[in-house]
């Protein structure tokens, strides 16, 4: 039995021993929850802004005041790293108002860090084996391998799954599940791929060609938008104009509500509040007024060089897929107001009346609308005074009234029911160059009212973009970049589809030119354009750490010029 003295001496080396052992277990521990559970990433490039950012910089408009972050890259550039200098622009997303005192940019060095983000990746292992629910959804942000590497990590958001054939189409995505299509176009559409992978191979010489008129036609016909799920439109809208923030008189041909000319209006569109007093004039209405609603990002520095060196007119897709939203207070019990949203020569006006009765139809259309929409629907009046938020949206081919926190109307993608909105797939895929402004018009009669908090959003609008020249081996597509409207994508069985919420500043799926050593030794198995299963990591769920902010008086002492010592809590946030 050993006495005390020995059993002193043997106390420490065991407690060493736990120790370590101890560290040794938490050191695998952490291995394997970085390996298969979560991961910390760090988003280097604006691909994904507004939604998240790369090295960047956050600024506050000298004209309007509305607070915006531009990126330290120029992608009007094909160079990589093209640095952001100290004359260049940054413009305002809210007024377009070109901001030229930037208090960052490549030159004076001093970013803001991209947006540290978690990643989720057990869910993406266990639907590996065979555990339904838990892959790759569409809409999610995924974080993956570069095709052309193996090694550079990407993040887009997951737009094309497994088993579909899909095409990019004045700014929507469309699908079609494979087993809906006739042999005959399959077949086509496999030929293609296989063309496409020798020519990238080098065994055959000579242009990709177009899909037939015939495939054209049957994908036309059964091809249908893929929209967004709600939590995905949410971070999808981008702001257009808010009229609490109304640009100062400095501003060129600024955003503006404006009333229409020629009749003694009621319409009193003041800065923040905006009133309506009914003086008896017909179709009473203010209109938005100012640069056309274009699909450009204000994150991307110097969007207009690009425009410039094309020695054109701006050329960057008009939007017509838009939301305007306001707080309403009636100031009785009688009249009306509407809303007004138009595509493609499709107008459609949404009504509120203060009896509480709701509409949303069809009018003056050029579209050829065989049946124009006309629904409508009861709610208990609108009590003088009350506040309520109203908020009508036209996008994804989908027209849609909210009131309050509740959805009261919308169209249907029954063409055979009442109410049926839908596109016209052929005829969108004719479509060549802009097709005119769209404006929204908010119309009134009857009583008085006032607006508050009044927000215009337009949707994201996914583009090819043929100034773009960023494919090297470019004439392997009919067109600049994959699923254009005349090279649509047959994704086979583990193969995706992926684009940037930027679309103007993402190298995404249309734009992939090469394969790695990696995926390309897979031979007919990949395709450009296309992610294999096997190089996703995992979905993207939450920003835990956006870029520090400066204590701007601080700012003569190198430390706190050159990093941000605060945590910014309130850009924590959930990736939608």
């Amino acid at each position: 039995m050993p006495n005390a003295s020995q059993a002193v001496e043997e106390t420490p080396r065991e407690g060493i021993r736990d120790t370590l052992e101890s560290i040794i277990v938490a050191l695998i521990l952490a291995f394997v929850f970085r390996a298969f559970i979560i991961e910390a990433f760090v988003i280097p490039t604006g691909s994904m802004a507004p939604t998240l950012y790369g090295a960047h910089a956050t600024i506050v408009c000298e004209n309007c005041g509305t607070e915006f972050a531009y990126g330290l890259q120029d992608p009007s550039s094909n160079r990589r790293g093209s640095a952001v200098r100290a004359v260049d622009k940054a413009y305002c997303p809210n007024c377009n108002h070109p901001n030229t005192h930037l208090r960052i940019n490549d030159e004076r060095g001093n970013p803001e860090s991209g947006d540290r983000i978690l990643v989720l990746k057990w869910p993406f292992d266990l639907s590996l084996a065979g555990a339904p629910g838990l892959g790759p959804a569409r809409w999610d942000v995924i974080v993956f391998k570069d095709p052309s590497d193996g090694a550079t990590n990407f993040i887009k958001r997951l737009v094309g799954l497994p088993g579909e054939v899909l095409m990019i189409v004045d700014g929507d995505v469309y699908t079609v599940p494979t087993d809906e299509l006739s042999p005959e176009t399959l077949a086509e559409l496999e030929q293609l791929l296989r063309t496409k992978n020798e020519l990238r191979t080098g065994r055959r010489h000579g242009t990709l060609g177009k899909a037939s008129r015939s495939v054209l036609a049957e994908l036309g016909s059964k091809m249908r938008v893929a929209r967004k799920t709600a939590v995905a439109q949410n971070a999808l809208w981008f702001p257009v104009y808010d009229h609490d923030r109304p640009p100062g008189t400095s501003a060129q041909a600024p955003p503006h509500w404006r009333v229409r000319r020629g009749i003694r209006s009621g319409w009193d569109p003041s800065p923040r509040r905006v009133r309506f007093e009914d003086r008896g004039a017909e179709e009473d209405c203010i209109e938005l007024v100012g640069p056309p609603i274009r699909a450009s990002c204000s994150y991307n520095i110097r969007q207009d060089n690009l425009n410039r060196r094309s020695g054109q007119r701006d050329l960057t897709p008009l939007v017509s897929d838009q939301r305007v939203q306001f707080v309403l207070t009636p100031g009785g019990t009688t009249g009306s107001i509407g809303v007004t949203l138009t595509r493609l020569g499709r107008t459609f006006r949404a009504t509120i009346r203060a009896d509480g009765l709701v509409s949303i139809e069809e009018a003056g259309s050029t579209g050829g609308a065989a049946n124009p929409v006309n629904l409508s629907t009861q709610l208990r009046p609108f009590a003088p005074g009350r506040s309520v938020k109203i908020s009508v949206e036209n996008v994804d081919y989908r027209i849609a009234m909210r009131v309050g926190a509740k959805e009261v109307l919308a169209t249907t993608d029954d063409s055979n029911a009442e109410g049926y909105y839908g596109p016209d797939l052929g005829r969108l895929r004719r479509l060549r160059g802009p097709q005119g402004p769209s404006r929204p018009r908010i119309y009134a009669e009857g009583g008085s009212f006032e607006l508050t908090h009044l927000v215009v959003d337009r949707d994201v609008y996914y583009y090819h973009d043929a100034r773009s020249g960023r494919l090297s081996l470019s004439w392997l597509a009919s067109r600049m970049g994959w699923a254009s409207p005349e090279s649509p994508m047959l994704l086979r069985g583990d193969e995706y589809f992926m684009l940037g919420d930027n679309p103007a500043a993402s190298k995404d799926s249309r734009l992939w030119d090469r394969l790695g050593p990696h995926l390309a030794e897979r031979g007919e198995k990949c395709q450009l354009g296309a992610v294999p299963r096997d190089q996703l990591i995992g979905k993207a769920f939450f920003v835990y750490w956006p870029s520090m902010q400066r204590i701007r008086w601080l700012e003569w002492l190198p430390l706190f010029r050159r990093w941000g010592v605060i945590p910014d809590v309130g850009r924590m946030r959930w990736i939608r």
